[in-house]
């Protein structure tokens, strides 16, 4: 079987004849069932990613079955029919933007594309596919550089991700109409850029990908400056004055202890967690109250009572959020402690009382 890994220019009719050839003899040396793989979608910063896995019969020679990108949409739409009158067998694999998001772009392209071959009826006895071999598959695979343009399964594949991720964004156009999704399918172009600017990220977009991520984090300095311009006149009040002073103290309490200070404040428009630590190899998400009370245990106690549920599942979420924005975590490991801190001048020093792994 000839190992191309280039076409000299060509008009499209020979280029689709010696795309069928090439899986003619991909056919004569591996058996008539032949699967090709590819994917759409890795590049967006909005959507999922989506992979396609293709059996032919081998009496498609000429079809316009090809490189999804060298295609019109028109050309498409009318390959795509094709495809689904005439397939063998086709499977369908969609990974969306929070597995992109935990997991990165390239492992939800692996993944899309092992849901695409395991919806195949029938098992292929060698798969063809785009780029790179896919991990963790008990099948007979090949590597084929520019696939969609050598191997007519594999450009068969491409058709039929292509238009059924962007099927898929044109319906997001209607949900998320302010980003244009149905001109440009995620990509960055200066329209989403745009827009992006404008509305900060909708429910869809890659938190992960670095322009979203620009435009969240622009959206949230603008939304702290705000914030903070509103409540100026409250950093004299007293209990603020007192709170402030209570996180100096935690944060000094677990500096002694050994933990190691990661952010302070760090906040985000849902809310804003007290410190971030590291206790070891562990992530410590730290909520700090102080109270100021007649007893020093009474108020270690209602500092510490006063981290409610409510409160606690609006710090997981904030957790999650803080580890979305750091793709590298320090550890897989993570716990929710509460400082709590009592002021009595009558006794000169704070009170600090530690609770850990507290929710």
């Amino acid at each position: 079987m000839p190992e191309r890994t280039h076409r000299e220019p060509m008009g499209r009719q020979a280029a689709c004849i010696a795309a069928w050839e090439y899986d003619q003899a991909a056919r004569a040396e591996f058996g008539p069932v032949l699967g090709g793989v590819d994917e759409a979608g890795r590049g967006p910063l909005a959507g999922p990613v989506v992979a396609a896995a293709v059996i032919l019969p081998d009496s498609l020679r000429g079809f316009s079955l090809y490189d999804s990108k060298k295609l019109s949409a028109a050309d498409r739409a009318g390959a795509y029919e094709i495809i689904m009158e005439r397939a063998v067998s086709c499977g369908i694999g969609v990974v969306d933007h929070a597995y992109i998001d935990r997991y990165n772009v390239l492992q939800a392209t692996y993944e899309a594309m092992r849901q695409a071959v395991s919806g195949l009826r029938i098992t292929p006895g060698m798969l063809l596919v785009d780029g790179a071999l896919i991990p963790r598959m008990s099948h007979a695979q090949r590597r084929i550089v520019r696939g969609d343009q050598i191997s007519q399964s594999i450009g068969a594949a491409s058709i039929l991700a292509k238009v059924t991720r962007d099927r898929w964004m044109m319906e997001m156009d209607a949900e998320f109409p302010e980003y244009g999704f149905a001109r440009h399918m995620g990509y960055g172009t200066p329209q989403h850029l745009e827009a992006l600017a404008k509305h900060g990220p909708c429910a869809i977009h890659r938190m992960t990908f670095a322009p979203v991520r620009e435009a969240f984090l622009r959206r949230q300095d603008i939304a702290r400056a705000a914030d903070a311009a509103a409540s100026a006149p409250e950093w004299a009040d007293a209990r603020h004055a007192q709170g402030a002073r209570g996180e100096e103290v935690a944060v000094a309490a677990l500096l002694a202890k050994g933990y190691r200070l990661l952010e302070r404040n760090w906040r985000v428009r849902a809310g804003e967690i007290d410190a971030i630590m590291a206790d070891g190899d562990v992530l410590v998400f730290v909520e700090i109250r102080s109270r100021t009370d007649q007893s020093s245990e009474a108020a270690l106690f209602a500092a510490a009572g006063s981290v409610n549920v409510r409160k606690q599942n609006r710090l997981r979420y904030l957790a999650q959020v803080y580890e979305t924005f750091n793709t590298a975590p320090l550890s897989q490991h993570m716990r929710f402690d509460v400082v709590a801190v009592s002021f009595d001048d009558r006794l000169g020093e704070p009170l600090v009382e530690h609770y850990i792994d507290a929710f």
